[in-house]
């Protein structure tokens, strides 16, 4: 097996990370690094299936938005980078896509069941800015407004717990 020359970590082809796609043997390319994230996936603050569903495929285009480039470096043992991705076996099948999006439901409210009607809610409009005048005004908003993998993020504290708990100390 080959070595990378700059980390000294073994060059891997795309089709031997794609053999670790399950969730019992997950692993995820990143910035062109596989990681073993079988153990992760099970304690990840956005969901497991988040994980588990890019098991065996490069990730870094879902990955991007929401986290920083050396986040895993940072979290993870070194034991869980497997190697370096070479490149000209990264195949379009290999790529994980994002969830195609779809309109949101138009959201309904029972009314009384006398009636037999049902109620359409209005869709939720952001309030001025001048009209948010705390973080926990930030925070509702952007539950509102964020794709749910980027709320999921936001608010299991980002990269740490200390931050989020330091934000609601203080306001």
């Amino acid at each position: 097996m080959a070595v990378d020359a700059a980390s000294g970590l073994p060059t891997l082809s795309m089709e031997e990370v794609a053999k670790h796609s399950t969730k019992e043997d997950c692993w995820v390319v990143l910035y062109g690094k596989a990681y073993d994230l079988t153990k992760f996936g099970k304690v990840h603050p956005g969901g497991a299936a988040l994980i588990y569903d890019n098991a065996g495929k490069d990730a870094t285009a879902l990955f991007d938005p929401i986290h920083p480039k050396d986040i895993m470096d940072k979290l993870l043992k070194p034991s869980l980078t497997m190697g370096v991705v070479d490149p000209a076996t990264i195949k379009e099948e290999h790529i994980a896509k994002p969830p195609e999006k779809k309109a949101p439901a138009k959201k309904k409210a029972a009314a009384p069941k006398e009636t037999g009607l049902e109620l359409e809610v209005e869709e939720f409009v952001k309030p001025p800015l001048a009209a948010m005048l705390n973080t926990f005004d930030f925070e509702s908003v952007a539950r509102e407004t964020m794709e749910p993998q980027a709320w999921g993020y936001y608010s299991s504290g980002g990269d740490d717990e200390i931050t989020l708990r330091d934000n609601h100390m203080a306001f």
